[in-house]
């Protein structure tokens, strides 16, 4: 029989790229505590009209991208392929009652085209503030999606844009519809978005970057305008390295108001957005609970991961050898002495000579080398020997 591998577009993650989503976690957990946020796991599996209904029936993930199915009982659900909807479900279902922060990590699911750092299996990192409102709630929204990634020491690029409100869209909407009225080079799903939702063709990956569309921020209250500019002031003044892309949409219908993205500047122009998200005031309402203002974000650790340049810091390892068969019992014994002691140690267990110990013990990086013989056996202790000096001395149990 041959071999079973994964799906396309799914994978394994372990050794060193495990260590680095560990640690990229970590941090942005670390920092998120900064906030006082609340973490949260919601389901993998959830109800289609929970995505139909908030992403958007246009969009390209409803469209095209979900793992959407009947399950057992007959229901339409679908593996979770974006973390906000499920949150905000939750912060409904529950009764949280605003402000409330909460923050999510897990795997979310999308048939897209694999590529590099984009998988159908992939990771993300969520943060959302429902119940805030106003300037500075945008301020400290992209503040503490630029934060973890400073701390992780990757060089990035914060490019914002507002939508303005509902009223604000809708006007806008119908002035890029007619300006996209006469075009004929446009893909064939943007033929279709241009009359179902306009905005969709500015996130187009063919068509977005060789349009030349009216400017949102003429369709904008003068609230609205004062208020990003206000939050484009202070991000400047706090250090974030920010500037406006006027046709920054975001491609989920629940964007109202700020939208901004995170490049990394490592990466290619296609594929460098490694974090993104914007205001969605009216999606708390929109899915059943109190009209709530709302913010939120979601990071994706994939391509975090391939451009964190960091080491992965691990305990050093000790690793115990024996001198005869005779000792494993007793080597067995230091063995689970040293991790109870929260030190990181392995041993061999198949019969193997000293020297084939020695040297996979070289071989897997182990810092120190526990030796037990018949002498160290007869005074309840072990040798210890330091693998980069040579150096031997004789511990007691």
């Amino acid at each position: 029989m041959g071999r079973i591998t994964t799906l396309r577009g799914f994978r394994d993650i372990y050794g060193e790229e495990w260590e680095k989503f560990w640690k990229v976690y970590e941090i942005f957990r670390e920092v998120l505590d900064l906030f006082n946020f609340t973490w949260i796991e919601t389901p993998v599996l959830e109800r289609l009209e929970l995505f139909v209904r908030s992403v958007g029936e246009e969009t390209d993930i409803v469209q095209k991208q979900m793992f959407a199915f009947k399950d057992r009982g007959g229901r339409d659900v679908v593996m979770r392929p974006e973390g906000t909807a499920g949150v905000v479900r939750a912060f409904i279902e529950h009764g949280m009652a605003p402000p409330k922060k909460l923050a999510y990590f897990g795997p979310m699911f999308r048939a897209e085209r694999p590529q590099r750092g984009r998988y159908r299996q992939f990771y993300q990192i969520g943060a959302e503030f429902i119940g805030y409102s106003g300037y500075l709630s945008d301020v400290e929204g992209i503040w503490s999606a630029y934060l973890p990634l400073k701390t992780l020491g990757i060089d990035v690029e914060v490019l914002v844009n507002t939508l303005g409100g509902a009223e604000t869209k809708r006007r806008y909407s119908r002035a890029l519809r007619e300006y996209l009225t006469d075009r004929d080079d446009l893909c064939d799903d943007c033929k279709r978005r241009r009359e179902t939702n306009p905005l969709r063709v500015l996130d187009c990956k063919i068509d977005g970057p060789r349009l030349n569309p009216p400017d949102i921020l003429d369709f904008t209250t003068d609230e609205e305008r004062e208020n990003f500019q206000k939050t484009l002031e202070k991000l400047k003044e706090m250090g974030v390295p920010v500037r406006r892309d006027p046709n920054l949409v975001r491609g989920l219908d629940y964007y109202t108001g700020v939208v901004f993205e995170i490049k990394a500047k490592e990466l290619e122009a296609a594929q460098s957005t490694v974090l993104a998200g914007g205001r969605y005031d009216n999606l708390v309402s929109d899915l059943g609970g109190k009209p709530t203002p709302a913010f939120g974000w979601a990071a994706g650790v994939d391509r975090i991961v391939l451009v964190y340049g960091g080491g992965i810091e691990r305990r050093p390892l000790y690793f115990v050898v024996r001198t005869s068969e005779e000792l494993k019992e007793y080597a067995f014994f230091v063995l689970n002495k040293l991790r109870e002691e929260g030190k990181r140690a392995d041993m061999l267990y198949e019969a193997r000579s000293l020297r084939a110990q020695m040297r996979y013990a070289n071989r897997v990086g182990a810092r120190w080398v526990v030796i037990v013989g018949e002498e160290e056996y007869g005074k309840g202790m072990y040798r210890l020997k330091d693998m980069e000096t040579g150096e031997e001395s004789l511990v007691p149990l």
